[in-house]
């Protein structure tokens, strides 16, 4: 019996430290679908010329993250108010969407990037979305590196605990 007690310990301290570097996993991951879908928006708008809230409801059926919510949302203000200032609205809905899993400079990203999107110069929109993607690569390779560390760093002290634990109830 202490020895299956020893494993779970071991076990809960172990997913303890995968519980404890998720959200900057889900942070990532959101940044990467992010970078795609806004890079799918630029396409189709120089390509397709679909009116936008039509747009912003086909991508919102393309994902389930918080992308896909706020891509609704965005669609259904634009469809429901002919008035909407369109950067004002992209940016508060932005925010209101992102604000728990994004931080300020990234955020700050795709605002640009909405704010440029009705523009009807199409080299500075396609320059936009390069920068946008530049900055997000580079946004991404330093929050994956620290991510691992970080990943390393936690499972190396709650397995040190768990162990400890085990050490003294044994």
């Amino acid at each position: 019996m202490k020895w299956i007690g020893a494993g779970l310990v071991i076990l809960s301290g172990y997913l303890l430290s995968q519980y404890l570097v998720n959200p900057v996993r889900e942070q990532i991951i959101i940044l990467e679908e992010g970078e795609l879908l806004f890079r799918i928006l630029e396409s189709e708008i120089r390509n397709r010329k679909i009116p936008l809230p039509e747009l912003f409801l086909q991508l919102s059926r393309k994902t389930d993250s918080i992308w896909g919510d706020f891509f609704l949302a965005f669609s259904q203000k634009l469809q429901n108010n002919t008035d909407v200032e369109f950067a004002e609205s992209f940016e508060q809905l932005l925010i209101s969407y992102t604000s728990r899993f994004l931080t300020e400079e990234e955020r700050q990203i795709f605002l640009n990037v909405g704010r440029n999107l009705l523009s009807d110069d199409l080299l500075y929109q396609r320059k936009t979305m390069e920068q946008l993607s530049v900055q997000l690569t580079n946004c991404l390779e330093e929050k994956k590196k620290n991510f691992l560390n970080q990943k390393e760093v936690s499972r190396a002290i709650c397995l040190s605990m768990s162990a400890l634990i085990v050490i003294f109830l044994i």
